[in-house]
C-alpha cells in the first residue's frame, strides 16, 4: 500500500527518513572528509637524520571514502544525487562527485597517482571512456589504373 499523500515518506525513498535533514548538515560532513584527507600526515624513517618525522601526505579523495565518512553506501550517494526526492541535495552531490574527479585527474596528470589506476577508476566511477572512430562514410572512391601485362611470347 502505498504512503498516503502528504507523508514525508511518500516521495523518495522507501519509508527510511532522509540521513541528513538539511543541505547544509550534508556540505559540512563532505567538508569534514575533504579536510580530514587534506590533513592526513605519516611517520617516514629518514636515514640521513636517523629519525622518524611527521610529513604531511594527503590521501586521495574517493567516492568510497567519502561514502565511508558520510556513514552510508555508494547507493545512498546516488539516490542524494539523482533520486525524486532528494533534488535539493542534487548539486552538494555533484559538486563533491567532481571535487573528487578533479583531484584523480590532476593526481594522475601530475604522475602522483599510476596512470593505470587512474584511467580504471575515472572509466569505472566517472563516466570516462575509451573511444574509437570509424569513418565508414566514404566519399568517393579513387580510381584505380590497371596495367595489363602480356607475357613474353619470346620465351
Amino acid at each position: 500500500m502505498p504512503a498516503p499523500k502528504g507523508n514525508k515518506f511518500a516521495i523518495g525513498n522507501s519509508g527510511k527518513p532522509k540521513k541528513w535533514q538539511t543541505v547544509e548538515e550534508l556540505q559540512s560532513d563532505i567538508d569534514d572528509y575533504f579536510q580530514q584527507c587534506d590533513d592526513n600526515k605519516r611517520m617516514m624513517f629518514v636515514k640521513s637524520m636517523g629519525e622518524e618525522i611527521e610529513v604531511s601526505m594527503p590521501l586521495p579523495y574517493t567516492i568510497e571514502g567519502l561514502a565511508e565518512a558520510l556513514d552510508c553506501d555508494r547507493d545512498t550517494l546516488n539516490n542524494y544525487q539523482k533520486q525524486k526526492g532528494y533534488e535539493e541535495y542534487f548539486g552538494t552531490i555533484n559538486r563533491a562527485k567532481n571535487k573528487i574527479q578533479r583531484n584523480k585527474v590532476e593526481r594522475g596528470l601530475l604522475g602522483i597517482a599510476p596512470a593505470s589506476t587512474t584511467i580504471f577508476d575515472l572509466k569505472n566511477n566517472h563516466g570516462y571512456k575509451d573511444k574509437t572512430e570509424t569513418d565508414l562514410n566514404v566519399k568517393e572512391l579513387p580510381s584505380l589504373q590497371v596495367q595489363v601485362v602480356k607475357p613474353d611470347e619470346s620465351k
